[in-house]
């Protein structure tokens, strides 16, 4: 069993200035709070509900991608349509990127 502390749950990390509007803080992106703070009432919260909620929303979105998703399509890629069924595009090959998210493999023109 862990002991809460007020301290340590409700003195929320200095966060990094990514871009103007997005701060991290706690290893992930956020809105800056004094930017959505114009706007809508901010409220306390303590870190260990904010991780929380993040992690749950990254074990949804992997769960949704094992689930739904048989294909990732590669953007920026120009159409090949015109090429017809079965012939090479005489582009290079484009090369897989390391991501640590659980994501299908993605389709390649080749």
């Amino acid at each position: 069993m862990r002991r809460f502390v007020y301290m340590q749950q409700y003195v929320r990390p200095e966060a990094t200035r990514v871009s103007d509007g997005v701060v991290i803080r706690l290893k992930h992106y956020e809105v800056d709070p004094e930017l959505m703070g114009q706007q809508f009432d901010q409220q306390d919260m303590p870190a260990w509900d904010t991780l929380r909620i993040v992690d749950d929303r990254n074990d949804h979105l992997n769960w949704m991608h094992e689930h739904f998703a048989d294909e990732t399509l590669v953007a920026g890629q120009e159409a090949e349509l015109h090429l017809g069924a079965g012939q090479p595009s005489g582009e290079p090959y484009p090369t897989l990127s390391e991501v640590s998210a659980r994501h299908p493999k993605p389709i390649l023109p080749y």
